[in-house]
C-alpha cells in the first residue's frame, strides 16, 4: 500500500513496549490527525484505530512500532499509518474476517479500525505482522508542504508525565461532547415520533373519513338503484292502465265507456306528470335552482291547502286528521306553491307509513321569532339506522302496509332543501320501530309577527 501513496514522507515513530506506549500512540495520532486538518470526530476515529493496532501488536508480540507518513494518492493527501510488530502472525481466517469488517474472530480490534480507515491492509507471516492503513485529507482543504507538516510534528510538545491521566481526560471530553450529540440525536428523535405519531393519528382520521364517504358512496348507488327499480314500477302500472285504455278506445264502445276511459287516460297522466315534476324537483335542488318567489305567506292556510289536497288520500285509509293552530295569522315571507309542497310531503309521508284507521296531527306554534310547523303520527316510526340518511335523495323507509303508494324516496330531500331555502331548517325523531314519528319545521316568522310575538 505505501507504493500507492508515493512518495510518502516520514512523520513519527513510536515505539510500544507498554499500556502507557499504546495510549502515548492514540495521543500522537490525535495530534497529527489535527494538524492534517481532521475534524473532532475523525480525529477521535483516526486515534481510536491506531490505539487498538498499537494494543495488538502488544499483545500478540509484546512490541511493535507506529509509523505515520505523510502520502498522496490520486493528488489527494492522505496520513497513512503502518504498525509493525514481529509476532508468530494472525491466522488467514481472521485476517479475512478483519478485512470483511465481522468482529467476532478478528483479535485485538482489528474490525474497529478497519471500519474508521479509508483503506486497509494486513501482511502477516511467522516473522510478523505489518498493518498499513490510510485516511484520505478533507477534500475541502489545500495540499499540505510536506516540509511544513514534518516541522509541525517535531514541534509537537513532549507528552505529559502522566500521560494515562492526560488521556483519560481527553476521552472524558470526547464522551462528553458525544453525549451531549446522543441528547441532541435523542431530542431530535423525541421530536420526529412525535410528528410521526400526529402523522399516523391523521392517517388514521383519514382513512375512517375515506371509508365514511366510501360507504356514504355505495349507500348512494344501492339507493340510486332502488330508486329506478322503484321508479320503474311507479311509471309501468299508469302506462300500462293508459295503454290499455288506448287500447279500448279504438275498438269503440258507448258513450260512457269513452267518458270513463277518458278520465282513467286523465289520472294515469296526472300520476306520471307528479312523477315527472317530482324528477324536475330533485334536478333543481341538485343544481341549486330552486326557485322561491317569496311573498306574505299565512302559514295557517298552507297548512289547510296541504290537508285539502291529500283528504281523499287519508280518508281512503281511515286516518284521522286533526289540526291545532294558532288562532291568529301566522305569516313568513315564502313561496306559497313551495310551502304548501313542504307539508303535503310530510303529509304524505305519514299518510303513507301509518297503518288504517291511524291518528295524524299537524300543529303550528309560534316560539320567539319563529314559527313551528310539527307533523305527527302514530305510524310503523323510523329505524335508527335510517335516521342519518333520512333527508338524502332515494332514502326511504321498508314499505308501508299499503305497499301501492310506496313512493320514490325524493319528498324528505325536498322538504329540507325548500325549508332551507327559507331560512328554515326541519327535523325528525322517533322512538324507533312501531312507536310512530315526528317532523318539526321551522321557519322565521315575517318582521312585524316576529316583533309581536316577541
Amino acid at each position: 500500500m505505501l507504493q500507492r501513496y508515493a512518495p510518502c514522507h516520514h512523520l513519527l515513530t513510536v515505539a510500544v513496549h507498554t499500556e502507557l506506549d499504546v495510549i502515548a500512540s492514540r495521543l500522537r495520532a490525535r495530534e497529527i490527525a489535527a494538524l492534517c486538518g481532521f475534524r473532532g470526530n475523525e480525529q477521535t476515529r483516526i486515534a481510536t484505530a491506531v490505539s487498538e493496532l498499537a494494543r495488538n501488536a502488544m499483545v500478540h508480540a509484546r512490541v511493535g512500532t507506529v509509523r505515520f507518513f505523510l502520502g498522496a494518492s490520486r493528488r489527494q493527501q492522505a496520513l497513512v499509518i503502518v504498525v509493525d510488530d514481529q509476532g508468530s502472525g494472525i491466522p488467514a481466517a481472521r485476517v479475512r474476517a478483519a478485512l470483511n469488517g465481522d468482529a467476532t474472530p478478528a483479535p485485538g480490534g482489528l474490525s474497529a479500525a478497519r471500519r474508521f480507515m479509508d483503506e486497509f491492509e494486513i501482511v502477516t507471516n511467522a516473522g510478523g505482522t505489518s498493518i498499513t492503513s490510510a485516511k484520505a485529507f478533507p477534500p475541502q482543504l489545500p495540499n499540505l508542504p510536506a516540509s511544513e507538516l514534518i516541522d509541525a510534528v517535531n514541534g509537537l510538545a513532549d507528552l505529559p508525565g502522566n500521560v494515562a491521566l492526560s488521556e483519560a481526560n481527553q476521552q472524558n471530553r470526547e464522551l462528553s461532547g458525544a453525549l451531549a450529540a446522543l441528547q441532541a440525536k435523542q431530542n431530535e428523535l423525541v421530536e420526529v415520533s412525535a410528528h410521526l405519531e400526529r402523522t399516523n393519528r391523521q392517517v388514521e382520521a383519514l382513512n375512517v373519513l375515506l371509508k365514511e364517504k366510501a360507504d356514504s358512496l355505495v349507500s348512494a348507488d344501492r339507493r340510486k338503484d332502488e330508486f329506478l327499480s322503484i321508479l320503474s314500477h311507479e311509471l309501468r302500472g299508469p302506462l300500462s292502465a293508459a295503454g290499455m285504455a288506448a287500447g279500448l278506445l279504438e275498438t269503440g264502445g258507448t258513450p260512457d265507456q269513452s267518458v270513463r276511459l277518458g278520465q282513467l287516460v286523465g289520472r294515469q297522466v296526472r300520476h306520471m306528470s307528479r312523477l315527472v315534476e317530482d324528477l324536475l324537483d330533485v334536478s333543481r335542488v341538485s343544481r341549486g335552482l330552486v326557485s322561491i318567489r317569496r311573498q306574505g305567506v299565512d302559514m295557517r292556510d298552507v297548512i289547510g291547502a296541504a290537508i285539502e289536497q291529500l283528504a281523499a288520500s287519508a280518508l281512503a285509509k281511515d286516518h284521522r286528521v286533526e289540526t291545532a293552530l294558532p288562532p291568529d295569522a301566522c305569516m313568513v315571507e315564502g313561496d306559497r306553491t313551495r310551502l304548501i309542497q313542504v307539508v303535503a310531503n310530510l303529509l304524505g309521508n305519514a299518510i303513507r307509513y301509518t297503518p288504517r284507521a291511524g291518528m295524524i296531527e299537524v300543529r303550528a306554534e309560534r316560539n320567539g321569532a319563529d314559527l313551528l310547523v310539527r307533523v305527527s303520527d302514530n305510524g310503523i316510526g323510523i329505524p335508527d339506522t335510517l335516521m342519518p340518511h333520512l333527508f338524502d335523495l332515494y332514502t326511504q323507509a321498508e314499505h308501508s302496509p299499503d305497499a301501492r303508494d310506496s313512493g320514490l324516496g325524493l319528498g324528505l330531500a325536498l322538504v329540507k332543501s325548500l325549508v332551507e331555502a327559507h331560512g328554515g331548517n326541519v327535523s325528525a325523531c322517533s322512538a324507533g320501530a312501531g312507536h310512530g314519528s315526528r317532523f318539526d319545521v321551522w321557519l322565521p316568522l315575517a318582521a312585524a309577527h316576529a316583533g309581536a310575538a316577541a
